[in-house]
């Protein structure tokens, strides 16, 4: 969508929100957050019985004019329609992106979950968050409201939203980060009954100037109910008694824990947990590997547009604080007395704890999303998942997209060693399933693999530099090696010469995310060939395709493939051919050439 369409939606929508704040009262507030003056305009009462909570420990007194102002407003209770939206539906990504939607001056999201719109023009500093009624809302949206505007706003500052949790003292603090469910809130909590310093427990907002630096976003914690048990203590602070058997329990710490609640502090280290067979807590090193994908895989599934900056500010932070793993053990208590120890502890004891001198080398390649779409293929995916796994490369994304598939796939998503991101859809097509990964990836590179294809060793760090080094280059395309399986076994032997082997297959290639801005998406009324047809429209817009004489694929043949048995009709070769044609009569008839959106 052009820039300019992007600017009218959201001109319109914020004229949507002036009127409801003039039809339910504008009341408004201030918060101050990481150096950043942000004015908060409420359409009546509604939105801040909700939000306020969360926030109010941020809330000040302006001594000066807001950088930001968030208009927050619904429509249930103050009349006013939201507009129609600008893009179709299929566009809509479960992270909240829109697809198309990508100014670098308008942020746009939509949360299906809360069935939320979230707005901002950078170049005005004007955000809009609105929701069709409050009964919509999540519990998690009063834990941790508006945190999609946060991020655009911290992003846009030279700060960054992290998914993690940080507990301190006067030294300083450490900085707990992981996916959910690995100890971020139980570390946290631990430390706060044990007298420490609480800045968060599932957000918070770090800055790299003068110094690196934590700061409190929200003046809540989050538990599973079970865990309510371990904490008595907070049990006064519990928000959300009656829904504990279908929602996290909420903890609201301001203002009993006022004292305890600190809006900064220098951070000394980054820890990433696990839950360890042992009594004692322990920390140690950790590989830098490890840590910048705990800290960035779980941050980059949850944020809108999370990617490239993200991950370039992981690494920044990484180069300037020491990073280690927590091991927490059974004795609770054993946890506030390890980070205590920590913190007492000189920066140059804790680099060396930390393995300071561990090469660096790593961190520096760019983000690569993998989309593995799947029909049927429970069995093959351990194997696909250990295939990626085994090009150790070291910034990974990884994107399963189950295509109706009727068998065990769940079951095995949950096997895996490694965090991937799932989704499930009706049975669409490979091509509807590529799609639905493309649309979520946050990845500068996006890679593609059949769930029962695999790639040659070393394969991916090939490919990623050779786009590095030639930044015109929009996709870096090799060969296939065809692999039939053995009637005497479970083994495959290699098949036929790679140069002539199908041209256009889609795991064979590595993909800058511009590729599908400028040709579009698969065309997911093609079951088959979608693939040829995607790389005719590429030649029609002349794409720069890089073709090195390297397998970059290995496919395996088994009996089971999609294709096998098609005739050339059932696999679409003539409308594919035909399409090519129709695109060019076009072209020549207005000059340009088209492609679909």
């Amino acid at each position: 969508m052009p820039e300019h369409q992007q600017v009218a939606f959201f001109d319109s929508v914020l004229d949507c929100a002036l009127a409801a704040e003039a039809a339910a009262g504008a009341l408004e507030c201030h918060w101050e957050l990481a150096g950043s003056l942000i004015r908060v305009v409420y359409a009546g009462e509604t939105l801040r019985r909700h939000f306020s909570a969360a926030l109010a420990h941020l809330e000040v007194t302006p001594n000066r004019p807001a950088d930001v102002t968030f208009h927050l407003w619904d429509s249930a209770s103050t009349g006013i329609v939201m507009p129609p939206p600008p893009i179709p539906q299929d566009r809509l990504t479960d992270r909240g992106d829109i697809w198309g939607m990508n100014s670098p001056r308008i942020r746009a999201a939509f949360h299906w979950i809360e069935c939320s719109v979230n707005l901002l023009d950078l170049a005005r500093g004007e955000a809009v968050y609105w929701v069709r009624n409050e009964e919509t809302l999540p519990y998690w949206c009063e834990a941790s409201p508006l945190r999609t505007l946060f991020h655009w706003w911290m992003e846009h500052k030279g700060c960054q939203l992290l998914h993690a949790a940080a507990i301190g003292d006067q030294d300083g603090a450490i900085l707990v980060t992981g996916k959910g469910g690995v100890g971020k809130s139980t570390t946290a909590l631990a430390c706060l009954a044990e007298g420490m310093t609480y800045l968060a427990d599932d957000y918070l907002v770090v800055g790299l100037e003068p110094e690196p630096r934590v700061y409190s976003l929200y003046a809540t914690a989050k538990l599973e109910p079970e865990q309510l048990a371990r904490f008595p203590v907070f049990t006064p602070l519990l928000t959300n008694h009656d829904q504990l058997a279908e929602e996290k329990a909420v903890l609201q710490l301001w203002p009993a824990r006022r004292a305890q609640l600190a809006h900064s502090l220098p951070l000394k280290a980054v820890l990433a947990p696990r839950f360890a067979d042992a009594e004692a807590t322990q920390v140690g090193p950790l590989s830098r590997a490890r840590l910048r994908n705990a800290a960035a895989f779980t941050t980059l599934s949850q944020l809108p547009y999370a990617g490239k900056a993200t991950y370039q500010f992981i690494d920044r932070l990484l180069d300037r604080v020491p990073g280690l793993e927590i091991a927490l053990g059974r004795n609770l208590g054993g946890v506030p007395a390890a980070i205590s120890e920590l913190l007492r502890q000189d920066a140059a004891a804790i680099a060396c704890l930390a393995n300071a001198e561990e090469s660096r080398d790593d961190s520096r390649w760019p983000l690569v999303s993998v989309v593995i779409p799947v029909y049927n293929g429970a069995a093959f995916l351990g194997e696909a998942i250990a295939n990626v796994l085994a090009q150790h490369y070291p910034a990974l994304e990884i994107i399963v997209v189950d295509d109706g598939s009727t068998d065990h796939i769940a079951e095995a998503v949950r096997q895996l060693p490694v965090d991937v991101r799932y989704f499930r859809q009706d049975n669409a097509g490979a091509a509807a399933a590529r799609n639905r990964g493309i649309k979520d990836t946050s990845g500068e590179f996006i890679a593609f693999l059949d769930v029962d294809d695999l790639w040659p060793e070393g394969n991916l760090r090939m490919l990623v530099a050779a786009l590095l080094e030639t930044p015109d280059w929009d996709v870096v395309h090799g060969r296939a090696q065809l692999l039939a399986k053995s009637p005497h076994g479970d083994t495959y032997d290699y098949v036929g010469n790679p140069k002539e082997s199908f041209p256009f297959y889609i795991g064979a290639g590595l993909y800058r995310r511009r590729a599908f801005e400028r040709v579009g998406l698969f065309d997911a009324d093609l079951q088959f060939a979608e693939d040829a047809d995607w790389f005719h429209r590429a030649a029609d817009l002349k794409l720069a395709i890089a073709r090195p004489e390297a397998v970059t694929l290995l496919v395996r043949r088994h009996g089971a493939n999609m294709t096998t048995g098609k005739t050339l009709v059932e696999l679409n070769a003539l409308r594919v051919f035909k399409k090519a044609l129709d695109r060019r009569r076009l072209a020549t008839d207005d000059g340009s050439p088209t492609q679909p959106a």
